[in-house]
């Protein structure tokens, strides 16, 4: 039974015995949201027929539809196709650089302990002749002290080498602690199947061939960020547009010319389809126990149907500064091309990479919505964002060269305007509270009317003007019984389908400004209102 095994395995191996291995080179990488376009060049010189090429040292992450090879040199390609080695586990020249420190300290600490077994012995040895020369007699006194200063002084000599050996020991042990820590992290991440690109090609005449190929990797993504620096209101805000790049294809890409794409070869392409949708009268169906008895079960869930988010057109380019990046788009993705060579190491860490900088004409406010909190927020509002071709993100915000903390860009929304906030200013306070003497409640025959009245104080304690937005709210009534009325609405524009009230206030410096607004509301007085 084994000899069959055997004989089988090697009928499946023949194709393979007499392929030839080459090596190829990383020279472009396109990064999308999800995966990464991975592109080798390799060369070979080629004998006449056909010849079986296998390709190896490649990440284990091929996807097998997305390969394509280009060949140059006169040759035919056959057939192409990828696979996994699970025999050949690829290690990287760091984890070969480890394992040799490693040596080295191990032969160093081993050689320390040695000696010091040496000279253990040796103290050993003077220490049993010590005892024995005690015992003999006939020594003048000139030789007993003779030997007491050779015994004290090799003594301490000994003492001295010992200690400096512990403590060098010591020292050895963290560092050996530290890489085989370091070592093991590199392993669990590195010693990992690695996989093979096979091709079959026939030439009619020997000849040097370059081969062309690359495939899509799931191991690799990015994400974007930026970095919003704003100094004063008469100049724009500079936006820096940056890619962080996370990649664990178990293949550092060392000097590679990088691409940055908003596609995502990922994404489901299919157009959604609209079905007919049919509705209908609700049966319920009996369900007999184990006692004879009816029972009403709940309409099962209705199935729903996945469908894929089409990306959106992106507009055109706008101007951009300081960076040495190409950029090209069509109607569905835009991909930055950076110009210096790039290192990306296979850590599955992030790596930042600046694509893009932008002045954005901002228009500058303070925003405070006093009834969630007395902050206000610096805002940056910037409009015709889509020009800019953003992506959801964080953003670290810096204003006037100091940073503030973090925010979120959010460009996929339906809004002209693109929010930015650039933190609190603590110079300016709010105070909001109903006024007592004009909050009431009242039975008005067979129904209750509730009357709030609410003041906001604002007070502008820095030394130049500002332009302020006010934010506050009254409720909605979701049922007709109730009667929501605004009665005085303090000169604020007021929005009905959402309640909101809005005031726009110019502030000078040490300026403080009253709000006033009062609003009722009119319901059964045998009903209770919640969220009042």
């Amino acid at each position: 039974m084994k000899k069959l095994l055997f004989f089988i395995g090697m009928l499946l191996c023949l194709p393979f015995l007499n392929a030839t291995e080459i090596q190829s080179k990383i020279t472009d990488v396109t990064v999308y949201q999800y995966g990464a376009k991975i592109s080798h060049v390799a060369e070979m010189t080629i004998t006449p027929g056909i010849t079986e090429i296998v390709i190896g040292n490649l990440t284990s992450t091929i996807q097998q539809n997305t390969l394509q090879v280009n060949l140059r040199g006169g040759v035919v390609l056959l057939s192409a196709s990828s696979r996994i080695n699970y025999l050949n586990e690829q290690s990287s020249i760091r984890i070969m650089e480890l394992k040799d420190s490693l040596e080295i300290v191990e032969s160093m600490l081993n050689w320390n302990i040695k000696q010091q077994l040496v000279y253990s012995a040796e103290e050993k040895m003077i220490q049993t002749n010590n005892k024995l020369g005690s015992e003999q007699k006939g020594m003048t006194v000139m030789e007993l002290q003779q030997l007491a200063d050779f015994y004290r002084s090799r003594l301490t000599e000994i003492q001295k080498k010992q200690l400096s050996f512990e403590k060098e020991n010591k020292k050895l042990e963290i560092e050996k602690r530290k890489l085989e820590n370091q070592l093991k992290e590199l392993q669990a991440r590195d010693n990992k199947p690695t996989g093979e690109v096979v091709l079959s090609l026939s030439a009619e005449k020997a000849g040097k061939v370059v081969i062309n190929f690359s495939y899509v990797s799931s191991a690799a993504s990015w994400q974007p960020m930026y970095d919003i620096r704003a100094e004063n209101p008469e100049k724009p805000v500079k936006m820096i547009y940056k890619a962080n790049i996370v990649q664990n294809s178990g293949f550092d890409w060392n000097k590679v010319n990088l691409s940055i794409s908003t596609g995502n070869p990922y994404i489901d392409n299919n157009r959604p389809v609209l079905h007919p949708w049919f509705i209908d009268f609700f049966v319920e169906s009996p369900v007999v126990t184990g006692y004879g008895t009816m029972k009403k079960t709940a309409p099962a869930p209705m199935a729903m149907r996945n469908l894929a988010l089409q990306e959106a057109e992106v507009p055109d380019e706008a101007p951009a500064i300081g960076y040495d990046v190409q950029v090209s788009q069509n109607q569905i993705t835009t991909e930055y091309k950076i110009e210096t060579l790039q290192n990306i190491p296979s850590d599955n860490k992030e790596h930042l990479v600046a694509m893009k900088e932008y002045e954005l004409p901002a228009q500058f406010v303070y925003h405070t919505v006093p009834k969630l909190s007395n902050g206000v927020f610096l805002l940056a509002k910037v409009p015709d964002y889509g020009q800019f071709n953003l992506l959801p993100g964080q953003a670290n915000l810096f204003f006037q060269g100091m940073y503030v903390g973090q925010s979120t860009i959010n460009p996929a929304t339906t809004a002209d305007t693109l929010l930015v906030s650039l933190g609190r200013d603590n110079r300016i306070s709010v105070q909001r509270d109903f006024i007592k003497d004009l909050t009431s409640k009242k039975t008005l025959g067979t129904n209750i009317k509730e009357t709030k009245a609410v003041e906001i104080l604002v007070r502008n304690n820095n030394v130049f003007p500002l332009q302020l937005e006010v934010l506050d709210q009254v409720p909605i009534a979701k049922n007709k019984d109730i009667e929501v009325e605004l009665e005085n609405s303090g000169s604020a524009q007021y929005t009905s389908t959402s309640g909101k009230l809005l005031w726009r206030l110019s502030l000078k410096g040490g300026e403080t400004q009253k709000l006033q607004y009062t609003y009722s509301v009119k319901y059964p007085k045998d009903k209770k209102i919640t969220g009042l």
